[in-house]
C-alpha cells in the first residue's frame, strides 16, 4: 500500500499535470524496465522496445490532460507502449500485420496431441511458474533472466498473453481491451506459452521439484 512517501500512479496525477518532473521521473522509475519489457513480447528487439518506449513516454505526458482514468494509468501507459509496437513491427515488417505475428503454424508447433486425454482435457495442466522453486531449481542463475528467456523464445502472440496475464498480472477484461483478444483466445495462446515455458524450464532444470509448503 502506498503511502506519503510512496504515493500511487494516481496520486501523482495532478502533479504530472502540473509537469513536476520529480513525479514524472518517478513513473519512469516505477515503470519503465517493465515496459521495455511489454514492447519486447510484441517482436521488437531490446534496441527498439527502448525507443518505443521512449516515445510513449513523450505521447503520455503529450496527451495527458486528456486522460479520463477510465482505466488505471499502468494499463494506459501499457496500452499506448503496445500500440507503438505494432506500428515499430509493421514498420520492420511491411509484409505482416501485428496479428500476422502469431501465424497459425508457430502456435500449433507449441501442441503436442498427447498432452491431452480423448476427452480434451490436459493430461497435465500447464502450470504458473509460481508453483516450482525456481531459485531452487535454477541454482544461481538469475530467475528473472531465464523466464525473459524463455518468453522471448515464445511466438509473439502468445508471449504479449503470457506477458500481461502472467507477469504484469493484468486481468483478462484488461488484457482483452489492451490486445482485442477475446477470452477464449485468451487462454488457448497462455495455455501453448505455458506448456513452452515449462518444456524451456524442464530443460533448465531437469524436472525440478514443486515448491514446498511452508
Amino acid at each position: 500500500m502506498a503511502g506519503a512517501e510512496d504515493p500511487s500512479d494516481e496520486d501523482l496525477l495532478p502533479r504530472l499535470r502540473a509537469r513536476d518532473e520529480s513525479a514524472f521521473r518517478l513513473l519512469v522509475r516505477r515503470h519503465h524496465l517493465r515496459l521495455v519489457a511489454v514492447a519486447r513480447g510484441a517482436a521488437l528487439p531490446p534496441e527498439s522496445a527502448e525507443e518505443v518506449v521512449q516515445e510513449a513516454w513523450i505521447a503520455m505526458m503529450r496527451n495527458l490532460d486528456g486522460f479520463e482514468g477510465r482505466a488505471s494509468l499502468r494499463t494506459w501507459l501499457t496500452g499506448i507502449v503496445l500500440n507503438l509496437a505494432r506500428k515499430a513491427v509493421l514498420a520492420r515488417q511491411r509484409t505482416s500485420t501485428f496479428s500476422d505475428l502469431a501465424a497459425p503454424g508457430a502456435e500449433a508447433e507449441a501442441f503436442d496431441e498427447a498432452a491431452f486425454l480423448p476427452d480434451g482435457h490436459w493430461r497435465d495442466p500447464p502450470w504458473h511458474w509460481s508453483e516450482v522453486d525456481l531459485e531452487r531449481a535454477l541454482a544461481g542463475r538469475q530467475v528473472w533472466a531465464a523466464v525473459q528467456e524463455a518468453i522471448g523464445a515464445l511466438p509473439p502472440l502468445q508471449a504479449a498473453v503470457l506477458r500481461l496475464r502472467d507477469v504484469e498480472g493484468f486481468g483478462v477484461r484488461e488484457t482483452e481491451t489492451l490486445l482485442g483478444l477475446s477470452e477464449a483466445r485468451q487462454r488457448a495462446l497462455l495455455d501453448r506459452a505455458r506448456i513452452r515455458i515449462r518444456a524451456t524450464f524442464e530443460r533448465l532444470t531437469r524436472e525440478a521439484p514443486p515448491r514446498r509448503a511452508p
